[in-house]
């Protein structure tokens, strides 16, 4: 059940997982995560009866989730640090304000990123946030299939870059390729302003931003390479940041 955050229940500390401002909507839920969670992390939907939320692994979890565990120490364990454990009830934010952990320089106003996926080096921890998607060296990577024999196919994607949103299209002819196909989107894609393509059987995709933002793909064109996290829909940064470190955020699931 969601409910009202009480004014004595904000915190004037300033560290991950506080919520920082009165107004804020709560719920709780319980953990379906052997490791347990920190505060401050966004958590999606387990998909287990009993068990309602862990670490979200994929785009879907992202927009399906809960909401950002929240720093409140006598509902969590301690042992080193303060954490939820497995199948604990755990204190959630789904609208208002908290502080949290960015892992990297942030700007005030500019859409939220949670990860789903460790990029195999310092930035591991899952449902934490940043300020783009994160995509593996080289770009996220599509994969065309080729149209059935005899049958024109058409092929579209839609990329937003975090400020601009760019279609490209092409419609294949009857004998067309893999590559003929990835040839052509990767000339479309590489004339933009705001990305980059290269590719001559598959489509790596960059941008100037370091968002690359699939907003709408056809089932012909298959994204072999995702990107490692994905946009919150309405959440938001409320501060800029020069490098990581803690910073607040504002969220609101009507947006």
């Amino acid at each position: 059940m969601s409910s009202l955050i009480q004014p004595q229940e904000t915190l004037n500390a300033a560290q991950a997982g506080v919520v920082s401002r009165e107004g804020a909507t709560l719920t709780t839920r319980a953990l379906n995560q052997a490791a347990g969670v920190a505060e401050g992390l966004f958590l999606g939907p387990s998909g287990t009866a009993g068990q309602e939320c862990a670490s979200p692994t994929t785009e879907a979890l992202v927009r399906a989730g809960v909401g950002f565990s929240i720093f409140r120490p006598m509902s969590e364990d301690y042992d080193s640090t303060h954490h939820y454990a497995d199948n604990e009830a755990v204190a959630l934010l789904e609208n208002g304000h908290m502080h949290v952990l960015c892992e990297q320089t942030c700007v005030a106003d500019k859409p939220v990123y949670i990860r789903v996926t460790s990029d195999g080096g310092s930035n591991f921890v899952l449902g934490k946030v940043r300020a783009d998607s994160d995509y593996p060296a080289g770009g996220i990577v599509i994969t065309p299939t080729a149209p059935v024999q005899g049958l024109a196919t058409y092929f579209s994607i839609t990329l937003n870059d975090g400020t601009h949103t760019e279609k490209f299209t092409y419609l294949s002819d009857t004998s067309a390729s893999a590559a003929e196909i990835a040839a052509a989107l990767v000339a479309q894609i590489d004339q933009s302003a705001n990305f980059a393509a290269t590719g001559t059987v598959t489509i790596s995709i960059t941008s100037t931003s370091g968002i690359v933002e699939i907003t709408d793909i056809t089932d012909t064109l298959v994204v072999s390479t995702p990107a490692r996290a994905f946009r919150l829909p309405g959440c938001f940064f409320d501060a800029s940041r020069t490098g990581a470190g803690l910073v607040e955020i504002r969220r609101n699931k009507i947006n």
